[in-house]
């Protein structure tokens, strides 16, 4: 036990006589030599010590009192010492925490590492290497939706970076989310590309939400996210809000009807977007009408992609209208929407009056030669047109439209600036307007001799008269009379062709159509003959108490339509009289002699005149129907055959004003 404690004691000598005085020394080798004392006396033993007279001896239990005193003194010199390392080393650390105190860091690299820690993914070093680009692009990274959270936790600070690209990275709804509130935070970045990530229904309620707060986003493509009517359904209100976000792109989604109506009603709300792509989704039918009711209502979309839609005839015909109304629109991409030729140049109606359209892709629809046609000649005809580009696709477009004299002109698009230039400036200077209008020879011949029947020379005149209510009846009876004797007479060279009472239009009114086979000679024949003729002069005054007004005009009929002969009832008949713009005759004629072919298979034409003397510039169709259900099926199917729409598109522009009359024939009328 002693000789324990003398090693302890010498291990510990060394570092302290470095540091004491001599006094110190001296007392530590008078302890030294009792040491040795003790030693000595230990190996003679006990005996020797209780007897040795020279020492102040002391029994046992004192010397175990002394031993136990000293190795508790030796026990605490050695947990002094160790509690001074220890206490060294905690005050070194002290220092060395307040020495490296954290600095700001505006990039948020250390947070973004704890965040990769807590959601347990791998950070991405092209992140913390780009944190202070201003434009991150990390497209195809594969950061999942746990790798999305982390990387917003550090772009909510950033301010470096004002462009972010994170395209295609299958960060699913909850990373969608993460993003949008991050978005709701930061107010650096304008331009976001989250396209190609499964956002779905959860992950638009989130944009839109953020969409609500956010105040710098300028630019945002959300493409190919699996967004449905449901997402539309948040989309919409936020766009409503947000009047900051300029260009908007949700192509490559499900959105169908239901979203074309809710994105139309905010599209005629919505204040901020300049661009805007629907292109490749599924919308049609209503909501294809509803959404171009919207763009109508839009005053600041510039570019509008509805590409690869089903916009079809509905669409179509809404968008012509919509062109009609809007004043701002400049590119319109409607390729790929299953638009027919009647669509095409319904659509063409809008162009007609639009200032503001400077590109028309009208790609790969089905618009054929007619719809080709129709575009190009309203913007022919619009003055104020604005156009610059045209693009039919390949195979829409009509031979003529392509070729000229047998050189290829252009296959799929027409630059109108560069074309109206060249073909102007070169040798086929009517080549170019003859892809608007039908070409009209100059004519040294009358109108009428070039429309008329010219082996007939048949004469018609069709009288209206307007009957007292209470007189209809006898008036009938007594017109049939008159009427059969002149059919009759051979002295007379006139027949009546048929007489009606009008059903639908002007009422308590008969209509008479005379022909006098000879032309003018035979109708100047006919009335000297009738004026002295005194039965007929009783006849008229005995008329004329039943009469209110009556009209007459007198008609030749056009060489493409059928005479008029009689045929057995019971039909109803329709006669439609258009007036028409001055000057217009030749071209009405033109289109409908192609037009009337559509018009007879249930062989519903009876004829068609146009007036020589009366009003001026007046056209008379005559059509017979079984019913009026019939009139309306037969009416229908034309619009089914190839080049109807045509005629009707064409035709509609020469026409002032016009009416329709629902006819019943009376007893002694031919046509029945």
């Amino acid at each position: 036990m002693v000789h324990g404690k003398k090693l302890a004691k010498e291990m510990l000598l060394p570092s302290v006589l470095e540091d004491d005085d001599a006094e110190t020394e001296s007392e530590k080798l008078q302890l030294g030599e009792q040491i040795e004392g003790q030693t000595e006396f230990n190996v003679r033993g006990p005996k020797d010590q209780c007897s040795s007279p020279d020492r102040n001896t002391k029994d046992r239990g004192e010397r175990q009192d002394e031993e136990k005193v000293e190795e508790e003194e030796i026990e605490q010199e050695k947990r002094g010492g160790e509690e001074r390392v220890s206490s060294d080393e905690d005050y070194d650390t002290d220092l060395e925490i307040e020495d490296k105190e954290e600095a700001y860091d505006p990039t948020g690299q250390t947070c973004y590492m704890e965040a990769c820690k807590k959601y347990q993914v791998v950070p991405a070093s092209y992140f913390l290497r780009h944190m202070q680009n201003s434009e991150l692009s990390m497209m195809h990274r594969g950061l999942g939706p746990q790798g999305t959270k982390a990387l917003a936790v550090p772009l909510v600070t950033n301010t470096s970076i004002l462009r972010l690209n994170l395209r295609d990275n299958w960060m699913e709804e909850m990373g969608g989310a993460a993003i949008a509130e991050m978005l709701k935070e930061n107010c650096y970045i304008t331009e976001v590309d989250l396209s190609d990530n499964k956002l779905g229904d959860y992950g638009a309620k989130a944009i839109a939400g953020m969409l609500k707060e956010n105040s710098t986003l300028v630019n945002l493509n959300l493409s190919g996210n699996h967004f449905t009517d449901k997402s539309a359904e948040y989309l919409g209100p936020a766009l409503m809000t947000n009047t900051k976000l300029q260009h908007l792109d949700l192509s490559y989604n499900a959105l169908g009807k239901s979203a074309g109506q809710n994105l139309g009603d905010s599209l005629s709300e919505n204040t901020g977007l300049r661009s805007l792509s629907l292109a490749w989704n599924c919308i049609r039918g209503r909501g294809a009408v509803m959404l171009a009711n919207g763009l109508g209502g839009n005053i600041y979309l510039r570019t509008v992609d509805l590409s690869f839609n089903g916009f079809s005839k509905e669409g179509a015909i809404a968008l012509g209208q919509a062109l009609k109304e809007n004043s701002v629109l400049e590119e319109l991409n409607v390729s790929n929407n299953r638009i027919p030729p009647e669509g095409a140049i319904r659509l063409a109606m809008g162009l007609r009056v639009n200032k503001t359209i400077k590109s028309l892709n009208m790609g790969k629809n089905p618009i054929q030669d007619a719809g080709c046609y129709g575009i190009l000649k309203s913007v022919q005809e619009n003055p104020d047109s604005a156009m610059e580009t045209l693009d039919f696709g390949p195979n829409m477009a009509t031979t003529s439209c392509v070729r000229s004299k047998g050189q290829m002109l252009y296959r799929y698009s027409v630059n109108l600036q560069h074309a109206t230039r060249r073909f102007s400036e070169s040798s086929d200077k009517g080549w170019f307007r003859s892809l608007f209008v039908h070409k009209v020879d100059a004519r040294k011949d009358a109108h009428s001799n070039l429309l008329s029947k010219k082996e007939t020379s048949n004469l018609y005149k069709i009288q209206f008269h307007n009957v007292k209510p209470e007189c209809l009846e006898a008036y009938n009876s007594l017109e049939a009379e008159v009427q059969n004797r002149l059919h009759q007479d051979q002295d007379y060279p006139c027949e009546v062709v048929g007489s009606w009472n009008t059903w639908y239009g002007e009422q308590d009114q008969a209509v008479h159509l005379w022909r006098y086979r000879g032309g003018y000679p035979a109708l100047t024949e006919c009335l000297e003959k009738l004026n002295n003729n005194k039965e007929y002069l009783e006849f008229r005054k005995e008329r004329a108490k039943m009469l209110i007004s009556r009209q007459n005009q007198l008609l030749l009929e056009f060489s493409f339509w059928n005479e008029p002969f009689p045929r057995p009832g019971p039909n109803i008949y329709e006669m439609r009289t258009y007036h028409l713009k001055p000057g217009t005759m030749i071209e009405w004629g033109n289109h409908w002699a192609r037009a009337i072919k559509y018009r007879q298979e249930n062989s519903e034409a009876v004829g068609g005149f146009f007036s020589q003397i009366g009003d001026l510039y007046v056209v008379h169709h005559l059509w017979a129907y079984e019913s009026l259900q019939s009139r309306e099926e037969t009416r229908n199917s034309a619009w089914l055959k190839e080049g109807w729409d045509v005629n009707v598109y064409y035709t509609v522009p020469l026409i002032r004003s016009m009416e329709s009359r629902i006819m019943i024939p009376t007893k002694s009328s031919p046509l029945q």
